[in-house]
């Protein structure tokens, strides 16, 4: 088969079957595709015009999802501002209303994780200013009214709340010393989750001054750790814009690109959700091992990862890393495909709230059915794994760097 048989029928890639925006599913004509992955088998290679446009296409995809992020945040900042203009029981609420539509954007890009590019702490990425977890909520402001610790409360050692300073302190001192980013935010915005079938329950006269001597810090503090959210997803946005010099530029002609695309669905279902997020909560049954506990809405978050790496696997319009793993090994790509519609049924399956499912008793329905969304991830991550050989990739078992 000739060269230009092969650019010929991959051409066809490029302009197959489109599904509606926002369906997460492939869009490749299956006869279209068949023909490309037969083309390539009877030469052994693939198509390097495939590789390409999968690589374009992702690239494309991860600067449309944090422009979304970016948006969906900079609403919720616009919510907060007007919150602590004015604080109200109706504020506070359209406040925690905007964060949870945020935080569900943003956590469809954790699948953009682990390829060393802007978003990774190996390459002085922002992930841990924006999504660093769990929170030990006394480092921001102690429960005891009394108490006269924490960045809030202590003027003496934080005198400024500025966003230079908060980033210094951000884990300083230990792992949960977590005092920006999301789960900074949410801890703002609901306060400690102390009941056993709902969100925590913060009143909006906490950011009262007529109600508390620490309320205009408690603004000032929100509102600083919102822009600064903002402030580093603008940067994520700026890095995989097109035709600029910047990250994107650069992965685009990366030999190395198609393993930062497959790493970051791998580490994301085979050890941070499955294990980190999942399993350890599961066996200690510390609601602090939840990971949005003060709202309750993990699991929105397990809902929207599982949708971030369908949207790499399968790709969003355009030639995708199934596609590219069909063509050197299709029962990898069947098994990775299967893999992935039943994890996306199992995370579905997930009962509501979270932290009240994983305190069950051994052997009822809800923790059967969070140990059957495990087992599932456990097997996509697997399945992911087995894949990546096919194109000589090894997912590693755990982040790097």
């Amino acid at each position: 088969m000739s060269i230009e048989a092969l650019v010929l029928i991959s051409g066809v890639l490029t302009s197959s079957n489109f599904v509606n925006a926002g369906k997460i599913a492939s869009s490749l004509v299956p006869s279209s595709r068949e023909r490309v992955t037969e083309v390539a088998r009877e030469t052994g290679d693939i198509p390097q015009t495939l590789e390409a446009q999968c690589v374009r296409a992702y690239a494309a995809m991860v600067h449309d999802e944090y422009r979304a992020s970016l948006a969906s945040a900079e609403e919720m900042r616009a919510a907060i501002q007007a919150f602590c203009a004015t604080p109200t029981m109706e504020g506070l609420t359209r406040a925690r209303e905007t964060w949870i539509a945020a935080r569900e954007i943003y956590g469809r890009t954790e699948a953009f994780r682990f390829g060393n590019g802007p978003i990774d702490t190996t390459r002085g990425g922002t992930e841990t200013f924006i999504n660093a977890w769990p929170v030990d909520e006394s480092y921001i402001e102690p429960e005891a009214d009394s108490a006269t610790t924490g960045i809030i409360r202590d003027r003496t050692k934080y005198p400024a709340l500025g966003r230079v300073i908060l980033k210094l302190h951000n884990q300083r001192g230990g792992e949960t010393n977590v005092c920006t980013g999301w789960h900074a935010i949410e801890f703002m915005l609901w306060g400690r989750d102390q009941s056993e079938t709902g969100p925590g329950n913060r009143s909006f006269t906490d950011f009262l001054d007529a109600n508390s001597p620490h309320a205009e810090r408690r603004r000032e503090y929100l509102l600083e750790i919102t822009d600064l959210l903002c402030e580093d997803l603008t940067r994520l946005v700026k890095a995989w814009a097109p035709d600029a010099d910047n990250h994107r530029r650069r992965f685009e002609q990366d030999p190395k690109a198609l393993r930062a695309i497959i790493v970051g669905p791998g580490l994301l279902a085979g050890f941070e959700m499955s294990g980190e997020r999942l399993a350890v909560p599961l066996e200690t049954r510390d609601q602090e091992e939840e990971h949005s506990c003060f709202s309750d809405t993990t699991h929105i978050d397990f809902r929207a990862n599982i949708r971030g790496i369908a949207l790499v696997l399968r790709g969003n319009g355009a030639a995708s890393m199934i596609d590219v793993i069909r063509v050197k090994d299709a029962a990898a790509a069947d098994d990775l495909a299967t893999a992935l519609e039943k994890a996306l049924v199992a995370i579905d399956a997930m009962p509501v709230p979270f932290d009240a499912a994983m305190r069950k008793e051994d052997g009822t329905p809800e923790r059967q059915k969070l140990t059957a969304a495990l087992e599932a991830i456990e097997t996509l991550g697997e399945s992911i794994s087995r894949a990546a050989k096919s194109l000589g990739v090894t997912v590693p078992t755990e982040p790097q760097g």
